[in-house]
């Protein structure tokens, strides 16, 4: 068509040749931090999420397994974990906005919130967290693939991706008000 780059939300497996990619996604539980230091439930290990509501985003066709709690349970050595209850919701920002508002842990999807880290909205009680297998990429058409304003364009892309990845390396206050910095582990594995 008429589209020059496009940035596509993709399985590394399915970037087309050429394209660039921009920035992953990184996994990990996250919550209002009235829920966390409201002096309820503890929730200083993944074990502990079994005495709190988890937020799910309803995937009845199983096309979004990445954000599946049961995933990051099972690499978190909870693959049985039965949580205090559970609340689904048909879009990511419903789940989003319901862990803001308290009623429950979300897994957070890093860059989608790392404002809401750098703000207090959430944290992050658990410094483990793992990439998915997905990635946004810049696209180029066929026909733009020469032009000189379409790789600067691109190139810009990659810079401000860049950039806001070094702003989401440092998360929002942890529980008790330290800062708490850290880095992801390698695609499809866990990390500190």
């Amino acid at each position: 068509g008429d589209v020059d780059v496009a940035v596509r939300y993709l399985s590394d497996a399915r970037a087309p040749e050429g394209s660039v990619r921009l920035f992953g996604e990184r996994m990990l539980p996250v919550a209002s931090p009235k829920l966390v230091l409201g002096g309820g439930m503890a929730l200083a290990k993944p074990a502990d999420l079994a005495g709190h509501v988890l937020l799910h985003l309803d995937d009845p066709d199983g096309r979004t397994p990445w954000l599946e709690w049961s995933v990051w349970l099972a690499g978190n050595g909870q693959p049985g974990l039965k949580p205090a209850g559970s609340l689904r919701f048909k879009l990511y920002d419903q789940v989003i906005q319901a862990a803001v508002g308290g009623q429950g842990v979300a897994l957070g999807r890093i860059p989608m919130i790392a404002e809401y880290l750098r703000d207090g909205r959430l944290v992050a009680p658990f410094p483990k967290r793992y990439e998915s297998a997905r990635g946004y990429y810049a696209v180029v058409a066929p026909h733009a693939a020469e032009r000189r304003d379409v790789g600067e364009f691109v190139a810009w892309l990659r810079d401000e991706a860049v950039a806001e990845a070094a702003r989401s390396e440092v998360a929002a206050p942890a529980p008790g008000g330290r800062r708490r910095v850290g880095r992801a582990g390698g695609a499809g594995g866990a990390g500190a």
